[in-house]
């Protein structure tokens, strides 16, 4: 694998140098591929355990686009890059080659290294694409730098709602990473609240979809749904989670303790009312 990886390296050089030395902004994929190339070469020696040639290491900005070198600064290869990050919106990835969709998987990977939150659209647009790639990692840094707003909502339902071109791991990266985002969100106005609100209301009503039969969904619904602890809603939904072939052993094993102790507390567990919605 390393080999095929030089082989590859030493052609996508031969065409940047021409390209850089030569003071041709247009042609900016090289510089991007250049800089793609050295990472995914860095990163193949760190798997096969020998000490990666290259210094310095991608693990910085300038580590990882090179210094200012003929005619381009830093600042121009970032927004080499973030035209490259662009392009993945429309590109067909799934009928790319070994290498470019190799480009592809560190160009994502450099976005969550850098929390590049710059990327957010970029991200959102490629987990959009129907032929895109490493759509589960796009997925999450989408919801991840997109925050908790409307339009992440928005686009969270829009990948919940889609069984048929989304998977289940890609559902359930959305499900987590929103999941995550809202149990940690400061709320601190009243427009803040209302995404909150909102959002969570949207899990609940896809709360007996595919991939929403979590823990960590249980734990939303516990923090913002008053009364939900010891309701009937809550018991609905454990039991769901259970029948689900998809269902994790953990999760298996959490909500199996949580239908228990409900069915067991001796207390009358009512129905309750979310959003209004008599749901």
């Amino acid at each position: 694998m390393k080999e095929s990886v030089m082989a590859w390296l030493a052609i996508s050089t031969s065409f940047t140098v021409a390209t850089v030395c030569g003071h041709t902004y247009d042609k900016t994929n090289d510089v991007v591929y250049a800089a793609l190339s050295r990472a995914a070469f860095y990163y193949e020696d760190l798997r096969e355990g020998t000490p990666p040639d290259n210094d310095p290491p991608p693990t910085t900005w300038r580590g990882f686009l090179g210094a200012d070198t003929n005619g381009w600064t830093l600042a121009g290869k970032m927004a080499a890059f973030d035209w490259y990050l662009s392009t993945l919106a429309t590109n067909d990835c799934k009928s790319m080659d070994y290498f470019d969709e190799l480009c592809v998987r560190v160009a994502v990977g450099k976005c969550e290294w850098f929390n590049y939150t710059n990327s957010a659209s970029a991200m959102k647009a490629l987990a959009l694409n129907p032929k895109g790639v490493f759509r589960d990692k796009a997925i999450e840094l989408a919801v991840k730098f997109g925050g908790v707003n409307g339009a992440t909502t928005v686009f969270v339902e829009t990948i919940l709602t889609n069984a048929i071109d989304y998977s289940v791991i890609e559902r359930g990266s959305a499900v987590c990473q929103y999941a995550n985002s809202l149990l940690s969100y400061n709320m601190t106005n009243d427009v803040q609240r209302t995404f909150c609100e909102n959002a969570v209301r949207m899990f609940y009503r896809l709360r007996l979809s595919e991939p929403l039969g979590t823990e960590i969904v249980d734990h939303l619904f516990l923090k913002y749904i008053e009364d939900y602890a010891m309701s009937s809603n809550r018991v609905e939904f454990a039991s769901h989670a259970l029948i689900n072939s998809n269902c994790a052993p953990s999760d298996i094993q959490y909500f199996t303790s949580v239908t228990n102790q409900l069915l067991s507390s001796g207390q009358p567990l009512p129905w309750i009312n979310v959003g209004g919605s008599g749901n």
